[in-house]
């Protein structure tokens, strides 16, 4: 078979436009997949930010409490201060010289310090002198802290993925301390049989919560939000089961004296 010039010549623009051709193809492909991913990123992080409001507005009850009468009762402002250092860390560790691109979690743990300090003014305001100088030295050593880690981040690493490793793990510590008070109370809570159904709302909603910002790191691929919020939803389903279990065992001890109802 005699190959001409012309016939190869054809050859070669149909292989250069079938590259051609596959070429936009590829490309509308990964433009589809990153504005898909960008979509999803602004979906769950419009819903991370009401579900976290819910957790974070959780407390409103217990401070109007404290307002309205006063005093604390048995309420212990550790939640509260650790609260603080924990909304900044996360403020901190999204400003776009540390882990750029984080608005949904800008926003959610700017609303979250707001409240945080508002609700520590009135315990402060409510407590007995005692502990008033107990939180006063708490929050000197946060803001010494605070003031140590800005400074040693900002200063000794210069790239994106130094600052959001060493930020991150700091989030995750005080995110952890903040999950393991509030099992605390919960426990306290069931020992006390002082259970009351806003409490259950309150597990399912941190439980929610937790999967809601689990799903966005993923997306985003943010490890350190991953571990916060698997963890967070790991303690919000621990404590829904724990509720749940009293409210069984309860309504055994009910069925005792009136087998009616079933649990």
């Amino acid at each position: 078979m005699v190959v001409t010039s012309d016939t190869l010549i054809w050859k070669i623009q149909v292989a250069d436009k079938q590259v051609n051709d596959s070429e936009p193809t590829t490309l509308a492909i990964a433009f589809d997949t990153m504005v898909n991913s960008e979509n999803m990123l602004i979906v769950l992080g419009v819903i991370g930010n009401v579900t976290s409001f819910f957790v974070f507005a959780s407390l409103l009850p217990t401070i109007w409490r404290i307002w309205k009468n006063k005093s604390v009762d048995e309420f212990k402002y550790h939640p509260l201060a650790v609260g603080i250092i924990h909304s900044i860390m996360w403020v901190f560790y999204s400003m776009p010289f540390v882990h750029p691109h984080s608005i949904p979690v800008t926003t959610v743990n700017s609303v979250g310090l707001v409240m945080y300090i508002i609700f520590n003014i009135i315990y402060y305001v409510n407590t007995n002198k005692t502990t008033r100088r107990s939180m006063v030295l708490h929050y000197i050593a946060e803001f010494v802290f605070l003031a140590g880690l800005v400074w040693s981040t900002l200063v000794t690493f210069d790239s994106h993925a130094t600052r959001s490793g060493y930020v991150g793990f700091f989030c995750v510590f005080f995110g952890i301390i903040l999950y393991g008070l509030d099992l605390g109370i919960t426990v306290k809570a069931i020992r006390a049989k002082n259970v009351k159904s806003r409490l259950l709302l309150y597990s399912l909603v941190c439980f929610l919560n937790g999967l809601v910002w689990s799903a966005y790191a993923l997306v985003k691929y943010d490890p350190y939000i991953l571990i916060e919020n698997s963890l967070g939803a790991l303690i919000g389903c621990i404590q829904f089961l724990l509720y749940i279990g009293y409210y069984c065992v309860e309504r055994f001890r009910t069925i005792k004296l009136s087998p009616v109802d079933d649990c």
